[in-house]
């Protein structure tokens, strides 16, 4: 919801480094969902956020083991699996803590901050 930080950043470099931003229907409805709670955030993330996204149909079962504890965040890395996403950024460190850092089924998982260092955009 904020015009600052890191998620912004990535965001905003989006374009620029050639990233493709990709979310799943299921997390839009979730940002919809709440998009009250933050007014000037939802006000940013219709007119400048969600243009940018390209939204895929969400993934709810793959043919593939996962041990995922947070049910309500399930779809995410599992429509991030499904699409062959090459990462999933997320801010959520404490339901994705266990697998921040990793790789799951070739989805590098990473915070805001990490990715961007990974990418070279901040130090």
């Amino acid at each position: 919801w904020s015009a600052k930080g890191l998620s912004r950043l990535l965001i905003d470099q989006a374009e620029a480094a050639g990233w493709t931003l990709v979310t799943a229907d299921y997390c839009v409805s979730e940002v919809e969902k709440n998009a009250h709670k933050h007014v000037a955030g939802a006000a940013e993330w219709k007119r400048l956020v969600r243009p940018r996204l390209t939204i895929v149909g969400s993934v709810f079962v793959i043919d593939r083991p996962i041990v995922f504890d947070a049910t309500k965040d399930k779809p995410v890395i599992l429509s991030a699996i499904g699409c062959d996403a090459e990462y999933l950024v997320t801010s959520d460190t404490a339901d994705f803590a266990h697998v921040l850092g990793t790789v799951v089924y070739g989805v590098k998982v990473r915070t805001p901050k990490s990715f961007l260092l990974e990418m070279g955009v901040v130090e």
